[in-house]
């Protein structure tokens, strides 16, 4: 069986086609950053979910045009300008109306507010305890009792406020080894933590406890441990 070396290179398409790509590759690469330069400068962690879409968007339509050869050029700059219109339509949009950027952009909603998690706010946003635990864990973070506030912002960063080290108060801790060795039988008395919504008890030894505030079951001896940063 021979190999057909030109099909598993360049499929169909001719030799000339490749350098067609070395044309269209680094024309369009330009493109998108110039119309992202009209846009502002922004972190990735700081663009709102409307800006992530037009990014997606500038990139599918520049990824086509640079080896797709039904894709023109012009075809594609078109879209940028297009999109780049969008966006600044947005833009006056939202610094007019409110409300038109809290349904755009969202607002900074509050998490956890002095060492307890705000739960309706938790499950509104749809957050895993472990992906939202590790991101607390890169702030140097042990148990939330050292949280005074940590706020989702619009952009899905974490802003988090601490106690000072004589405020620290008794929370529910998050470093694994901690936070797996939850229970239902409380095997002695102690400060526990409830290991759905972080609110702090005095138990004594019982098979089974339930939570006032989120009905679980399931408990973490509280920690009052001092951040070290």
């Amino acid at each position: 069986m021979e190999i057909d070396w030109h099909k598993i290179f360049f499929n169909d398409e001719p030799y000339s086609f490749f350098l067609e790509i070395l044309f269209r590759t680094p024309l369009m690469f330009l493109a998108v950053v110039i119309i992202l330069r009209f846009t502002g400068k922004r972190g990735v962690q700081q663009l709102s979910i409307f800006e992530m879409v037009m990014i997606i968007t500038l990139g599918s339509a520049a990824g086509d045009s640079m080896f797709y050869k039904d894709v023109g050029i012009l075809h594609a700059i078109s879209v940028f300008v297009i999109i780049l219109g969008v966006y600044r339509l947005i833009i006056v949009l939202i610094t007019k109306f409110e409300k038109v950027e809290l349904l755009l952009e969202g607002e900074p909603i509050y998490i956890i507010k002095y060492g307890k998690l705000c739960f309706r706010s938790i499950n509104g946003q749809n957050l895993g305890s472990d992906e939202f635990f590790g991101e607390l864990r890169s702030h140097n973070i042990e148990h939330l009792g050292q949280i005074r506030y940590a706020i989702l912002e619009d952009t899905g960063r974490i802003s988090v406020f601490y106690f000072s080290d004589d405020e620290v108060l008794p929370g529910l801790p998050i470093l694994p080894e901690d936070y797996n060795q939850k229970q239902q039988q409380i095997t002695k008395p102690g400060l526990y933590a409830c290991a759905k919504c972080s609110c702090t008890y005095q138990l004594e030894i019982t098979d089974l406890v339930i939570c006032d505030r989120c009905k679980h079951n399931e408990w973490v001896e509280a920690l009052d441990r001092k951040r070290i940063t």
